[in-house]
């Protein structure tokens, strides 16, 4: 038993190296891969579309529909689907019948085709649309969060920010309200590079701060526009001059320039 788990351990990062490996390239109008490395063809140009390899993976087209190979050429699943997106999580989003729905690298669907738009797994769950509204699902299937939102933004440390009747706040990943419904606008929690405090931006009445995963405004709502937040830095327009100020309102470089690309060239 252990020497088959180690040889399909082998087997699977051998193969998870070869997709990294494997980049698509085009002639004569079709498209096939080669090694980056070598740039030795490993699959021939026979697809009229084809996409990046994803969790060993990638969608091709033959007769304009969509399906999957593997990183040996073998179409494994077939081509019948109307669109096709990368796996992630384990999961592809394809397209049927005008509907969305999920697969698995089996091509099992594990989803209806139900969906208007979905998107890729983040934090194990993923954007769903129907009807108009906005919820998630789990790998399974399975509507955790129903959907009822007019937009939702992916999870990010465990935060999304989501509209309801009109008004953008955050939720957890069991629903629960984390931010007031209270912003005009409201972008994805950003991820910190490993000090910085978690923290969206948003906008009400005209202006534009912070807001971390609590609800507290840590860059106060008062900037004509915010940029970037980014390890407890934004980067901010004040009086139209561009700064940056910390997470507790301190300039941490003067707002003085007259646009964000010379903030960002600054010496």
């Amino acid at each position: 038993m252990k020497k088959l788990i180690t040889l399909v351990f082998i087997l699977s990062t051998f193969l998870a190296v070869q997709a990294q490996e494997l980049v698509r390239f085009q002639e004569g109008g079709k498209y096939g891969y080669k090694n980056w490395k070598t740039k030795q063809v490993v699959i021939p140009p026979t697809y009229s579309f084809a996409m990046d390899f994803s969790e060993g993976l990638a969608q091709v087209e033959i007769d304009d529909k969509m399906g999957y190979i593997d990183t040996a050429g073998k179409l494994v699943i077939p081509c019948k689907y109307e669109g096709s997106y990368g796996f992630s999580e384990g999961l592809g989003s394809v397209v049927l019948n005008g509907k969305r729905g999920f697969i698995d690298k089996t091509g099992k669907a594990v989803t209806a085709f139900k969906y208007d738009e979905n998107d890729s797994f983040v934090e194990g769950l993923a954007r769903v649309k129907c009807n108009g509204i906005w919820g998630f699902m789990d790998p399974t299937g399975k509507e955790v969060i129903a959907p009822k939102y007019e937009d939702a933004n992916s999870f990010r440390k465990g935060i999304a920010s989501v509209k309801l009747n009109g008004k953008y706040g955050a939720i957890d990943k069991s629903a629960k309200v984390v931010v007031p419904f209270r912003y005009d606008e409201a972008l994805y929690f950003e991820e910190e590079d490993g000090n910085g405090e978690v923290g969206a931006i948003v906008k009400i009445n005209g202006s534009a701060g912070v807001v971390n995963k609590v609800g507290k405004e840590i860059v106060p709502v008062k900037y004509e526009r915010v940029a970037r937040y980014r390890n407890n830095i934004a980067w901010v327009q004040y009086n139209g001059k561009w700064g940056m100020v910390d997470n507790t309102g301190k300039e941490v470089v003067p707002i003085t320039y007259a646009t964000l690309e010379e903030l960002y060239h600054r010496k």
